[in-house]
């Protein structure tokens, strides 16, 4: 194999070099923005200088397929710091110490600072807290490791390192139920190559990062969880986006699988690819599904958004890599798994496409008494023969989406499932020929001692709740004089198996499986 040894300037568009590559000293290489290198063979850098540049939407590329060896510099956007702003941001080098990156003269301008305090945060699951570094602040920027960071004006920070070479992984959990409820689910993790990462199926059918880490990541989360600096969250990336892909040293979030032991993400050099756009660009269906997007506003302010999914082989429960929960549990828009409801809002509803003419979802709304609310289509792919409705179960209003938003001057605190739901249909609904009498929900959360009822605000005679085991025989009953949004049956001391429930309320008897462990 040749070996191509670089001892002079060179700006590079693009360029495949198919053997080795050396730059010796002296040598120098430049990749603009929105360019790329790929070396078939191995890298060095003996003495020279390897430079990578990017903006807030171009990113350069540089993969090496076989070894690499000697530094490069990675001239990284990071947004501008500000209430909402800020960036999810990894090394997309090795071997680069905290000290020296928040001191080098470059980024100590660039850097936003606060007191002592640098704007490179670490994040710690276990209590839901971040730590910003200080000039005392020991260790290297670890690679596959998310950080938050913020420039003073949106620009780069220069990242000097070895580029990582083969496959890299890092360590994650789920401690959800850890000191007393402060931890999370959500580990900060970042791409620790120099180069872009298929993200998602669409983008490669096999070495892509979710198809990869699927054991890794909860089946209810399974997806990539981007920041959006825009005041709204976290938008979700999985197989319902066209092809994704992740950035150089971009950061995001997942959900750990399991209930606190550690899982393993893996980034394989067959995941990376040379091309990609912006660090997270907003997903659209492809030809052969459909999608629905709403956005709900409070007193005219974006707050959230939810999206619908229809594409065939898909099920009315949990899809995995498919459907994908909400970021924050507690708070903003999102919807219900229409089967295998478990009490996760979920922020992209993924259904078979027949579900367009008949599904009846639960909405979530977490709303503040005395603020407006608006609930409207972002987006839309689906055909135009379906009517999409949002009923209010309190108003008994039906609002066709299609045609106009859905408004409400909320009088009491909206919270949880059960007074709004989205129709699709082909019929036009109303008042006189429809209702949701039969929209209740239960289900039993993982690890809980309960089981939830939801929905039954909307009846104003008493409830009855009935279990039973798998004999047919009554292990318990609860009568509810005055319903309320949600109700909770206790399992303590029940044996561990397959359980009906059955629900009476006025007209309407509703029956769920549930499993107790």
């Amino acid at each position: 194999m040749k070996n191509l040894k670089l001892a002079i300037l060179l700006l590079i568009s693009y360029i495949t070099v198919a053997q080795d590559l050396t730059v010796i000293s002296g040598g120098s290489i430049t990749i603009p923005k929105d360019s790329y290198v790929f070396v078939g063979g191995n890298f060095t850098n003996t003495a020279g200088t390897v430079t990578l540049h990017s903006d807030s939407d171009e990113f350069s590329s540089l993969l090496v397929s076989g070894t690499a060896s000697g530094d490069i510099t990675y001239n990284r956007y990071v947004n501008i710091v500000g209430t909402g702003a800020w960036d999810l941001i990894g090394a997309p080098v090795s071997g680069l110490s905290i000290n020296s990156f928040i001191t080098e003269t470059n980024n100590n301008a660039n850097i936003a600072k606060n007191g002592s305090f640098y704007a490179v945060g670490s994040y710690d699951n276990t209590t839901d807290i971040w730590t910003n570094a200080t000039t005392a602040t020991t260790g290297n920027l670890q690679l596959g490791q998310g950080y938050q960071m913020a420039t003073t004006s949106g620009g780069t920070l220069s990242f000097t390192g070895a580029i990582a070479s083969g496959d890299q992984s890092i360590t994650i959990a789920n401690n959800d139920a850890a000191n007393s409820g402060s931890g999370r689910r959500w580990n900060l993790i970042a791409n620790p190559f120099a180069s872009y990462l298929n993200g998602n199926s669409t983008a490669d059918g096999t070495n892509n990062f979710l198809t990869v880490n699927t054991a890794a990541i909860d089946d209810n989360f399974e997806a990539i969880y981007g920041w959006k600096a825009d005041g709204t969250g976290y938008a979700i990336y999985n197989n319902t986006s066209t092809a994704t892909h992740i950035a150089p040293g971009q950061g995001f979030f997942v959900a750990a699988a399991g209930s606190g032991e550690n899982q393993t993400i893996t980034f394989t050099k067959a995941m990376q690819t040379v091309t990609g756009a912006d660090d997270f660009v907003a997903a659209k269906s492809s030809v052969t599904s459909y999608e629905l997007v709403l956005d709900m506003y409070s007193d005219a302010v974006k707050v959230g958004d939810t999206k619908f999914y229809f594409k065939e082989e898909l099920t009315l429960g949990l899809d995995p890599g498919y459907d994908a929960g909400v970021f924050n549990q507690s708070s903003g828009f999102s919807s219900r798994l229409l089967e295998q409801d478990n009490g996760i809002g979920m922020g992209i509803n993924a259904m078979p496409i027949d579900a367009l003419r008949n599904a009846i979802i639960p909405l979530v709304v977490h709303q503040q008494a005395g603020v407006s609310l608006k609930i409207q289509i972002a987006n839309s792919t689906i055909p135009e023969d379906i009517n999409v409705y949002l009923e209010d179960t309190v108003e008994n209003t039906f609002t066709l989406l299609t045609n106009e938003g859905f408004e409400l001057l909320a009088q009491t605190t909206l919270s949880g499932v059960g007074r709004f739901f989205l129709h699709y249909t082909t019929s036009t609904l109303s008042t006189d020929v429809v209702g949701s009498t039969s929209l209740v929900t239960a289900y039993k959360g993982t690890g809980n001692t309960y089981i939830t009822v939801e929905g039954l605000q909307q009846f104003s005679d008493p409830a009855q709740l009935t279990l039973y085991n798998v004999l047919g025989m009554k292990v318990l009953s609860r009568n509810i004089q005055n319903p309320s949004q949600k109700e909770m049956l206790s399992t303590v001391g029940m044996r561990a198996g397959v359980y009906i429930l059955k629900v009476q309320a006025e007209n309407i008897v509703f029956t769920k499986k549930l499993v107790i462990e």
